[in-house]
């Protein structure tokens, strides 16, 4: 069975300044047989690359609008496109926190949050996706940063838990009150992604996921339980970034990742072609690909497009 292959694109910009430049790269992931393209359509800095009235619209979205011409021509291609949202990020070109600012979340971090677990917040993002799928017709959408990015202690989330009777303020990591805290941080994150399902359900498309690669430690650190969206079936591809210049590590976290979904899920393991956790000459990637497939991934994802090369999509165009 042949290996499925996606690549992650953090902006549009990397897909060139006109529609002919976006056809040329679309032709040569279509030439080295990608299945799925991930384009950033929201960053951490809070702006959107798309049409819309709910967030504020990058000041830098050209008038041809990439994301249309993106969609029409990948489509023609036979490649999908699953739009990329950093969801709960909201940097300085945020429209939610730059009207309530009281909505942030509150721990130390390069660049704002809102609070993930936040109604507000999720009504939001959610929101953002609503718009997004009214517009463009595309075949999926992408979780990434769906998380809580780090142990929020705002109002918020201070007063949900003082009912649960547990003082988020000055709680230590080894309190039994932890355990309460990190299952109702998971809880939330996982409502949201239920509620972006019941929508992509509705419209029969997919929903895919970028998910950390240390689970369980991410339920702790990050609110983050994929597993428990692969067992309650609300997420149809999930993508692990398994970042290492380590293909021996590639394989146990492989083998770790499919264990744990079992036949609950599509899991294609994320690579850092180049990452902040890794660089892969195109040799290691190919053996990283390799051990991915022995394991049972049923396919791989690129992180990210930009440092792809001929070479390598040459490498891989076979798999």
């Amino acid at each position: 069975m042949r290996c499925k292959k996606g690549t992650w694109v953090h902006s549009l910009k990397n897909l060139g300044d006109s529609p002919d430049e976006l056809e040329r790269h679309l032709d040569r992931l279509a030439a080295a047989r990608f299945d799925l393209i991930i384009p950033c359509v929201k960053n951490p800095p809070g702006y959107v690359d798309f049409r819309t009235d709910v967030g504020n619209v990058n000041p830098e979205y050209p008038e041809w609008d990439p994301l249309a011409v993106l969609n029409d021509r990948a489509a023609a291609k036979g490649i999908k496109v699953h739009p990329w949202f950093c969801v709960f990020p909201e940097g300085e070109g945020s429209k939610l926190l730059a009207e309530h600012p009281e909505y942030a979340a509150a721990f130390d971090y390069r660049f704002r949050w809102g609070c993930a677990c936040r109604p507000e917040v999720q009504d939001y993002a959610l929101a953002l996706y609503e718009s997004l799928l009214t517009d463009y017709p595309v075949p999926g959408v992408h979780l990434d940063y769906i998380r809580t990015g780090g142990l929020c202690t705002c109002d918020y989330c201070t007063t949900e838990m003082k009912q649960q009777g547990v003082d988020i303020q000055s709680i230590e990591h080894r309190a039994p009150g932890m355990s309460a805290w990190v299952d109702w941080r998971c809880e939330r994150v996982t409502a949201f992604v239920e509620r972006v399902h019941s929508i992509t359900q509705a419209k029969r498309i997919e929903l895919s996921a970028a998910v950390f690669t240390d689970y369980p430690t991410c339920r702790h650190s990050n609110g983050q339980d994929w597993v428990a969206w692969a067992e309650r079936g609300i997420v149809d591809f999930l993508f692990p970034m398994n970042y290492t210049n380590s293909t021996r590590d590639a394989r146990m976290r492989t083998r770790c990742h499919r264990a744990l979904v079992g036949d609950r899920c599509p899991l294609w393991e994320g690579l850092g072609k180049h990452s902040s956790a890794s660089a892969l000459s195109t040799q290691v990637m190919v053996e990283q690909i390799k051990v991915c497939l022995e394991e049972g991934s049923q396919g791989i994802v690129l992180f990210s497009y930009p440092a792809l090369s001929d070479g390598d999509l040459a490498a891989i165009a076979d798999f």
